[in-house]
């Protein structure tokens, strides 16, 4: 089971800040790495450890692939019912036939890395939530 710091509120928002305008980069700032890096910064806990390393589209697919899907990423974490998703927990969505990870932010509303920054979009395309 995954704890939450007692700051999480505070580490969440400075995170989402410091990424804001970091574009999407394979290995750095994809979907699943900032998933991760917001689990990292709320619990301390790094759910991509052995994922890390990647550098490219085909190195993150071997490495996603070696570990047995994308749901690795969320080994351990509870799945929930999308309408049920907090602030914080991991969002697992398909967009365009591609699974895709970001961080629920609340308002409705989630995030991932997008080629001008972070994208913010509803919650009504969530297809799974996992419990942070």
């Amino acid at each position: 089971m995954i704890i939450r710091y007692n700051d999480w509120p505070e580490r969440l928002a400075a995170f989402i800040e410091t990424r804001r305008e970091r574009v999407f980069s394979w290995g750095s700032n994809d979907c699943a790495l900032f998933a991760a890096d917001a689990v990292l910064e709320m619990t301390g806990v790094d759910l991509a450890r052995t994922l890390r390393g990647y550098r490219s589209a085909r190195g993150a697919a071997n490495r996603v692939a070696k570990a047995g899907g994308m749901r690795c990423l969320a080994k351990g974490l509870k799945e929930k019912h999308p309408g049920l998703a907090q602030r914080g927990d991991i969002a697992l969505v398909d967009l365009d036939g591609r699974e895709t990870f970001g961080v629920v932010v609340g308002n409705g509303s989630w995030c991932a890395p997008g080629m001008r920054g972070l994208v913010f979009r509803p919650m009504s395309e969530v297809d799974t939530v996992f419990e942070v």
